[in-house]
């Protein structure tokens, strides 16, 4: 029984590291699919997802390997695409745009597209702006929890703006007060307003 366990722990670990790896260096963004990929490279496609490790601890293993092994590059990445985010954030800024995900947390890499939070009397308001701004843009929905209760689909549009990949996610006026929940650990999920970004950006610190 102690060779076992031992055995579904090195696993787990080995499973974290793969996927860790897998989106770092090779852009894939979502928790499930890294972790299918390694899953299958390791062998362990048909074994019991349950004993797959968390999306926080494959956060982890991603946090560690980009500073082990991209540093100074993965910091100058970061700060690009943070850059980016508070260029597109003032574009939006009529919108109250949020900051979330990987491009917040410090996790993202140079693939990553910048997911920002909307908030909107309607969707066609954003869209008629992003009309009137020339920019062409593809519609999506974004799937997202809070807590206990039945999964919503949002709107969402996916764009490019001054050089950035943009994902856009579509709340009502009055959806800024609740947060949904993370993939990573299902806590609500951290937004950042643009003057959080800004002085982020200047002091160079850990997000908010």
């Amino acid at each position: 029984m102690m060779a076992k366990l031992q055995q579904q722990s090195r696993l787990r670990r080995l499973l974290a590291v793969e996927s860790a790896r897998i989106m770092a260096d090779e852009g894939v963004s979502d928790f499930r699919a890294a972790k299918e990929k390694a899953a299958r490279r390791l062998g362990a496609s048909g074994d019991a997802q349950q004993g797959w490790p968390s999306n926080a601890e494959i956060e982890a293993e991603l946090q560690s390997r980009l500073q082990l092994f991209h540093g100074e590059a993965h910091n100058a990445e970061l700060r690009q695409l943070r850059e980016q985010a508070a260029q597109s954030m003032h574009w939006l800024a009529a919108f109250q745009p949020r900051l979330i995900g990987p491009v917040l947390s410090g996790t993202a890499t140079r693939h990553a597209a910048i997911t920002l939070h909307l908030f909107a009397d309607t969707p066609e308001s954003v869209i008629f702006f992003l009309m009137d701004q020339q920019v062409a843009y593809e519609e999506a929905w974004q799937r997202l929890h809070y807590g206990d209760a039945p999964a919503r689909d949002y709107p969402s549009l996916k764009l490019n703006y001054a050089g950035a990949d943009l994902r856009l996610v579509l709340f009502e006026l009055d959806e800024d007060r609740r947060s949904p929940a993370s993939p990573v650990d299902g806590r609500p999920l951290r937004r950042a307003t643009l003057a959080q970004l800004q002085k982020l950006l200047e002091e160079g610190s850990p997000p908010p």
